[in-house]
């Protein structure tokens, strides 16, 4: 009987490696199967916000554009309008200029 106890308990011993070298290698795989997940979710994330900052950058690209176009028509505007409203004072300027210069030098 003691021979059966001892290889009884050798063969339990045996199991009881057996099962924790399992656990071990399937722990072993679990914990490389939850990094690659977490790197291929953080790859995953990083696209996406990348996607989304340039996505951002086009939208506000494409406003400052808008607005820079509506800058632009204003002084564009307000050119015209300072151009009209000078536009008078410009043959009264030159008909002084040419009195001025006829004055000093005559005609010849």
């Amino acid at each position: 009987m003691a021979a059966n106890l001892g290889e009884e308990i050798r063969q339990a011993e045996e199991n009881s490696r057996r099962i924790i070298q399992d656990a071990k290698i399937e722990a072993a795989r679990l914990v490389a199967e939850a990094r690659a997940d977490g790197e291929k979710r953080i790859k995953e994330i990083r696209q996406e916000l990348h996607h989304n900052l340039r996505q951002q950058v086009s939208k506000l690209e494409a406003e400052a554009e808008k607005k820079a176009d509506e800058i632009k028509a204003e002084g564009i505007r307000q050119t015209e309008a300072f151009v009209q409203s000078r536009k008078g004072r410009v043959d009264d300027v030159a008909s002084w200029i040419v009195e001025e210069v006829t004055a000093k030098y005559g005609l010849s």
